[in-house]
């Protein structure tokens, strides 16, 4: 049961967003090990994140807006425009989104049988 909606962000929406970015990066043909450092993860949290064994309950791929800023994103680290902390910004505004939008009540509604998402306005009061 998640009953924060900081604990939601940090188990399905941050890693649905960084397997998003892993994958556009993987596209690009970046090595598994670069992709890692530049995002700061493990190479085997890449691993992971290409097998779809982390970042796989929430599919965010249907939302056209998203895809865009990640491919935005992606192209931007594959570049070497952004990094380190500023990436980190860029990911946890992608996340504030993602929340605020009402994109992951679902889920919560999921894991959490007392969240209603027709009543919740926690995200988009929260993070607009």
């Amino acid at each position: 049961m998640v009953r924060n909606i900081f604990e939601l962000a940090y188990r399905y929406v941050e890693p649905s967003i960084k397997k998003l970015i892993v994958l556009k990066l993987v596209e690009k043909k970046i090595p598994p090990v670069i992709i890692a450092e530049k995002l700061s993860i493990s190479p085997s949290l890449v691993s992971r994140y290409v097998k779809g064994e982390r970042g796989r309950f929430l599919d965010l791929s249907k939302y056209p807006d998203l895809v865009l800023r990640v491919e935005e994103i992606s192209e931007k680290i594959a570049t070497g425009e952004l990094e380190g902390i500023s990436l980190q910004i860029e990911i946890n505004k992608l996340v504030l989104k993602t929340l605020s939008d009402k994109r992951v009540c679902g889920l919560h509604k999921m894991i959490d049988e007392a969240v209603n998402p027709v009543t919740c306005n926690i995200c988009p009061t929260l993070f607009r």
